[in-house]
């Protein structure tokens, strides 16, 4: 797989990334949203409440991801698409999930982001039940899917003239801890870089060139 350092390609990786959530934990009853990639100030990502994405006949809400964050490990981007994707499953169903302008998680989109999107949810005293991480079912999805880290991100060290804008809401707050670091591992092959992740420390052959599986850096 070629590296995901390119803007174009990463953002079609994100939507095939969505594609398969949609999938795999919402019965793909999920409308596509348009998949973004800008600075969300204080979030890892949000949903817009209104679709505000037209082309011709067709409207479709905005999905962002925080260009700040985009190289955070796989299964922490994930657990944000997955987040995010609560929330569009909660707007399509009326079911009213935040408050506060859509900064306060209430225990509807928990229920939702945690039987649905099988996340693991905990409650943070400014937010709500925001803080998302990834169960063990996440991993495995990555795992089967063969989803791989984004090295792609954007600088924070910039300034722009002009700013100015309306917050979309129903975003995926940044908590105030230490961030965790990857609960998957990848080994190549360091023959032919056949590679595969896993959860745990493994000895591994690949077959085709009788070569141990090392660990990627």
């Amino acid at each position: 797989m070629k590296q995901l350092t390119n803007y174009q390609r990463v953002s079609n990786y994100l939507m095939k990334i969505f594609r398969a959530i949609n999938e795999e934990y919402f019965n793909n009853e999920l409308e596509i949203p348009t998949i973004t990639i800008q600075s969300t100030v204080g979030a890892y990502g949000h949903i817009s409440v209104q679709k505000i994405w037209h082309s011709n006949d067709t409207a479709t809400h905005e999905l962002n991801l925080s260009a700040d964050y985009l190289n955070r490990p796989i299964e922490a981007v994930v657990s944000t698409l997955i987040h995010e994707a609560s929330h569009l499953w909660n707007l399509q169903h009326d079911i009213k999930d935040t408050s506060n302008r859509g900064v306060y998680h209430n225990k509807n989109f928990k229920k939702t982001a945690e039987e649905l999107g099988h996340l693991h949810i905990e409650r943070d005293e400014k937010y709500g039940w925001t803080i998302t991480s990834p169960t063990e079912d996440t991993l495995d999805f990555i795992i089967d899917r063969g989803f791989e880290d984004i090295q792609l991100v954007r600088g924070t060290q910039f300034s722009f003239a002009g700013i100015g804008g309306a917050k979309a809401g129903n975003g995926t707050a940044i908590p105030p801890k230490t961030r965790k670091p990857s609960s998957t591992r990848k080994y190549i092959c360091p023959c032919c870089g056949n590679s595969f992740r896993a959860t745990k420390n493994l000895n591994v052959m690949c077959m085709d060139c009788n070569e141990q599986f090392v660990l990627a850096d």
